[in-house]
């Protein structure tokens, strides 16, 4: 279908936003840590026109459905047209001179929904891009990911960072986009030529609000509260006393977040240095904090880890929220044949493909 099809004119404005796979920096973004994401060649586009039906007309091709609404009450359950309606609560009250004008709004995307690959937040940021062309408001992409942070927080309620947003919005493809998630400085950095990095789809759904994020969440806002500190990103490994915390499981979220830090700003340097053995070394011991610390993988995902490592992977992880998704991993070019062909007797295909 397209938007013609569906609304019987043709669009005024497009615009559209990539989906992300964080390399390594796993729950460090809301803690004022860093982070180390880029582009996925996946996408999502959106296009708009104005419309005189006093009503907010939106098509889904996903979903393969309509829906219509007049103001941005968010519904019970939430569903994908709740990212919608945030986006354009967020986007009126920042610009209270502006009237809310009835729009005629097509969703495309080929991203994988309920994969940790930030499809909400290429939505929203999409989305932001498409009504900041249109009503003219000149937002820098720095800022048009902070308003999608604020619909994924306070409007949907998922209490994440702002690194899915501000690459989503600024990264560029081949790139890693290093963050630092207090000051939202950043940097792009060629990723090596014979690094190649690659997703397998664990084909284990996950979802935000459903899942332990948003208690993760709370669990290291408490250990910011047990050391005494704004945030767990200002504290380096030798700074770290865990006599201060008296709770097992705190402790132990710490420790992943902490030792994550550390790990993300040695990684860029190994990009920086061409050291592969040193990143996949680093992507490993990600993964190990992840699933022991943070307990935040399953057991079909550490099994998809243990195999990419065994063909030949330098190093994998699980990327993303956690409690699922996909893995991400590192090959040499001169392995990637192998490590492919190893691979796909356990994996589909299209399951497993090149960032």
């Amino acid at each position: 279908m397209s938007f013609k099809d569906i609304f019987q004119e043709e669009y005024s404005v497009v615009n559209s936003a990539h989906a992300r796979v964080n390399l390594i920096g796993e729950h460090t973004d809301y803690t004022g840590g860093y982070v180390l994401p880029s582009l996925l060649n996946f996408k999502t586009t959106i296009q708009i026109s104005q419309n005189n039906n006093k009503k907010y007309q939106v098509y889904s091709d996903n979903f393969d459905e309509q829906i219509n609404f007049i103001d941005f009450i968010k519904s019970e359950n939430i569903d994908w047209i709740d990212y919608v309606k945030g986006c354009l609560f967020v986007f009126y009250d920042e610009n209270k001179q502006i009237p809310n004008t009835h729009l005629n709004i097509f969703i495309s995307s080929s991203i994988p929904m309920g994969r940790g690959i930030s499809s909400s937040s290429a939505l929203c940021v999409a989305i932001l891009k498409t009504l900041n062309d249109f009503f003219k408001t000149q937002y820098s992409e720095k800022h048009i990911a902070i308003l999608a942070q604020k619909v994924e927080r306070n409007y949907i309620g998922v209490s994440g960072g702002i690194m899915d947003q501000m690459v989503s919005s600024i990264g560029i493809a081949r790139k890693a986009f290093f963050l630092d998630c207090l000051s939202l400085k950043y940097e792009l950095i060629d990723l090596p030529k014979d690094w190649i990095f690659c997703l397998v789809d664990s084909a284990v759904q996950r979802n935000l609000r459903d899942s332990a994020y948003n208690e993760r969440y709370s669990q290291l806002k408490k250990a910011e509260e047990y050391l005494g500190v704004e945030y767990l990103g200002s504290v380096k490994p030798n700074q770290f006393d865990s006599t201060k915390i008296n709770d097992q499981l705190i402790l132990k979220r710490a420790r992943h977040v902490i030792t994550e830090n550390d790990r993300v700003l040695k990684a860029k340097q190994s990009i920086l240095n061409k050291d592969i053995k040193i990143f996949g070394k680093l992507m490993n011991e990600s993964h190990q904090s992840y699933a022991k610390d943070f307990e935040a993988s399953t057991e079909d995902v550490d099994l998809v880890v243990e195999r990419s490592i065994s063909s030949g992977a330098e190093g994998a992880r699980l990327t993303g929220g956690g409690f699922g998704g996909f893995t991400v991993s590192l090959i040499h070019s001169h392995n990637y044949p192998e490590w492919k062909s190893k691979m796909n007797k356990y994996y589909d295909a299209e399951n497993v493909f090149e960032v």
